[in-house]
């Protein structure tokens, strides 16, 4: 497994350096170019919801494992990884979220599944 870990200013405009970064690994599963807009929208999502004041960074890490991406988010404002409106755009998204408790700070873990063989030629 590869893992890739990407800290950023929690500026807004820093957001397509993270979808740079995973429009490269989603090429890299050779995911369509709807799969990988949709985790780029997901990542953009939840960053949407990132704290400023934790030292003005956001962290995203990628887990590249054999046909999917595990993609962990935070730190997010107190409420956020619960925020019923992210739930459900995270929903049609990705193919699961959940929140996570990371030194007592919020953070969302999304998972994308490489689509079988056999689901993509149907």
């Amino acid at each position: 497994m590869d893992t890739i870990l990407l800290t950023i200013p929690a500026e807004r405009r820093f957001l397509g350096v993270v979808n740079l970064v995973l429009g490269g690994l989603g090429s890299r599963l050779d995911l369509s170019f709807e799969r990988v807009d949709d985790l780029q929208l997901a990542v953009d999502s939840v960053l949407a919801q990132g704290d400023p004041s934790s030292s003005g960074t956001l962290t995203v890490e990628v887990d590249v494992e054999e046909g999917r991406l595990v993609v962990r988010a935070g730190p997010l404002v107190d409420g956020g990884a619960s925020d019923e409106g992210l739930k459900r755009v995270l929903g049609t998204l990705v193919s699961s979220a959940w929140p996570l408790d990371r030194e007592g700070r919020e953070w969302v873990q999304l998972e994308l599944q490489r689509p079988s063989v056999k689901a993509e030629a149907g």
